[in-house]
């Protein structure tokens, strides 16, 4: 190995530590060289795909490692990313444009609100990664969660997921929704800005988007979710469209088999691998890289407790945003690719 000189006992502990990352980053465009032969051009079954949201440190992980591990082509697959929905103007937005992808990433609660609206597609696997929403103070003007009355919150908009969450928060805080004052700013680095300016005082978002705009860790958390719900709280699923899973069942097993083997290799591989992979991702350095892959959960399995999907429909049905028996299990899960664990 070329590499065994450079990590000799003359470099200090910190600096060899760089050195073995920078060298996994080095190779990882390569390590889709280093797998199963490539299926040909031609012989690639194409179809529509997305991610979900980028900002995700579990879902970017596992696309990009599906990627540069040569997975879909080893899988037989092409997948291709549609045009953003409503051209990047999501102020419109209509059931069937939101058809766009055969199979796609997303959060569970997400795809259970669009199925309350018409939306046509499934759950068909549980990947694991889960977004630990937090209720963010300045860490030089901390909030007590116990004292939030009069206090005024920073949230994208009235109607957005944030919302949604914020109520939640105060529900299981025992404050009523009288008590405290909205801010919509329209987005999320408006939030953010919006707390440093003390326009606001708290600010409910994941913890991974705090880590991304945080870079000087000015936020302190006040309340995190699953103190009051639990661990087992909205993950991030492997969806299908309901038309191409009935039609072309093999080609959304072929997929979810490639995203899982992805897991799989994730949950395997070593940390500074996935590090790496982060860095090169989201454009950040190895501590940050190294605080977004401490909020990765992993499934390898994809198999989903039915106990979890119930705890998502009933917090929409609680919040109102579906009615209490609109949407029975199989309208939400598809067990016919992985199944389900107890």
């Amino acid at each position: 190995m070329l590499i065994a000189p450079f990590l000799g006992s003359s470099l200090s502990p910190q600096q060899a530590a760089r050195r073995r990352l920078l060298a996994t980053a080095a190779f990882l465009p390569a390590a889709c060289w280093l797998g199963p032969a490539r299926a040909a051009q031609g012989d690639l079954t194409e179809f529509t795909f997305t991610m979900g949201v980028n900002t995700v440190p579990g879902t970017a992980l596992i696309d990009a490692t599906a990627q540069d591990l040569g997975l879909w082509r080893k899988h037989g697959l092409k997948p291709v990313v549609p045009p953003p929905l409503g051209g990047g103007d999501r102020r419109t937005w209509s059931p069937g444009e939101e058809n766009h992808s055969d199979v796609r990433l997303y959060g569970m609660g997400a795809t259970i609100n669009y199925l309350s609206k018409g939306v046509d597609f499934v759950i068909v696997a549980d990947l694991g990664t889960r977004a630990e929403w937090h209720m963010w103070s300045m860490v030089d003007r901390p909030v007590d969660a116990r004292q939030l009355k009069g206090k005024r919150f920073a949230v994208t908009q009235l109607s957005g997921t944030d919302r949604l969450y914020v109520d939640l928060f105060l529900k299981s805080l025992g404050v009523s929704q009288d008590d405290v004052t909205l801010v919509p700013t329209g987005g999320v680095p408006q939030n953010y800005q919006a707390l440093r300016s003390g326009q606001a005082d708290i600010w409910v978002t994941t913890e991974h988007a705090a880590i991304l705009i945080d870079r000087e860790q000015r936020l302190q958390s006040v309340a995190r979710i699953s103190d009051f719900v639990g661990k087992d709280w909205d993950p991030y699923v492997i969806v299908a469209k309901r038309r191409t899973l009935a039609e072309r069942p093999a080609l959304v097993k072929e997929a979810v088999a490639t995203i899982l083997e992805a897991v799989r290799h994730i949950d395997q591989a070593p940390r500074q691998e996935n590090v790496a992979r982060l860095m090169q991702r989201f454009k950040v350095d190895e501590a940050v890289a190294g605080r977004l892959l401490s909020t990765v959960s992993l499934n390898p399995t994809g198999k989903i407790k039915l106990s979890t999907i119930e705890k998502m429909r009933n917090h929409y049905v609680d919040t109102g945003v579906i009615k209490r028996d609109a949407l029975p299990i199989d309208a939400i899960f598809d067990a016919s690719v992985v199944g389900t664990v107890a």
